[in-house]
């Protein structure tokens, strides 16, 4: 039985939590000051230490945004807090607690946790597919972590599906369709009003045009960014995670149009691979970061 302190860096707030065994015991969490990357290593250091006093810790794990080298413990790039591109953060608070320190990229962590004790416990391949910000995601092959030599696997959100139609290819990768960021500007650029992504799907399911339309829209792309993952890595199981992914009829609407597409002398997709939504909503990066501490320290 492991007690590990783990945390999940976002833009906002920095998320913490103790979990024992797969349990989360405690948690809280703090503002993220993305202008100042020494405050947030402090905030979090007096968090381990606030939790030592109340637990023995055998341990923290971090679950961050950017390219993670998980091997080395640093941060490569893509971290917006000043300071942290380029940061072995294992190192820093190794030095500074005596703790064994696991660090992983946050959509990395939620497929370790969707694997290890979610909806893809008992597929030895498996997508994990997130939608929010961005379209972003990680891959499980032959039932361990695969993050590709740059450290970049599982960033879906760059593929192209509709084609390149402008001089500035970047506006028309996946995430600009398929994630909810990109869902909520498409409306409200269209409305007087600004209107978040559950109006929107409240007003697409009473029958509002332009919710519809959009909503029908962003369903396609995800279909097709599942689709184009279904004929390059042909995993068991895509999960969807971020918060839209429990909209009741996302499941159905998907899995129709990943059938839709798929051609008529393939093998139909939904016979061979599984779609559903991840187990773990807003603490998928604690509990990935402690499934990612249990999976790097019992090897």
């Amino acid at each position: 039985m492991k007690t590990v302190v783990c945390f999940d860096i976002g833009g906002t707030a920095v998320k913490h939590a103790l979990i024992e065994d797969g349990k989360l015991l405690e948690k809280g969490s703090f503002p993220t000051e993305r202008a100042n990357g020494e405050h947030v290593l402090n905030e979090m250091l007096n968090v381990v230490q606030t939790y030592g006093k109340s637990a023995k810790i055998d341990g923290l794990s971090i679950s961050s945004p950017g390219f993670v080298d998980n091997k080395t413990g640093t941060v490569l790039s893509g971290n917006v807090i000043d300071g942290f591109n380029g940061l072995a953060i294992r190192e820093w608070f190794q030095s500074r607690t005596g703790l064994p320190v696991a660090i992983e990229n946050d959509a990395n962590c939620a497929t370790i946790a969707e694997h290890y004790m979610g909806n893809g416990q008992g597929y030895e391949n498996m997508v994990c597919m997130t939608l929010g910000t961005g379209v972003g995601g990680g891959i499980v092959i032959n039932d361990r972590l695969y993050t590709g030599n740059a450290k970049m696997a599982g960033e879906f959100g760059f593929m192209f599906i509709n084609g390149i139609h402008t001089d500035k290819p970047e506006d028309e990768i996946l995430s600009g369709f398929a994630s909810t960021r990109a869902l909520v500007e498409s409306v409200n650029n269209e409305l007087d009003e600004k209107i978040d992504g559950i109006e929107i799907f409240r007003r697409a399911e009473e029958g509002d045009a332009l919710c519809s339309e959009k909503v029908s829209a962003f369903y396609d792309a995800v279909a097709m960014g599942i689709y184009n993952i279904a004929y390059t890595l042909n995993p068991d199981i895509v999960l969807i995670g971020g918060a839209v992914s429990m909209q009741p009829k996302l499941l159905d609407e998907v899995k129709r149009r990943v059938e839709d597409l798929t051609p008529s002398f393939s093998l139909n997709l939904l016979d061979i691979m599984q779609i559903d939504r991840c187990k773990f909503l807003n603490d998928a990066g604690l509990y990935g970061a402690y499934a990612n501490f249990m999976e790097t320290f019992a090897k």
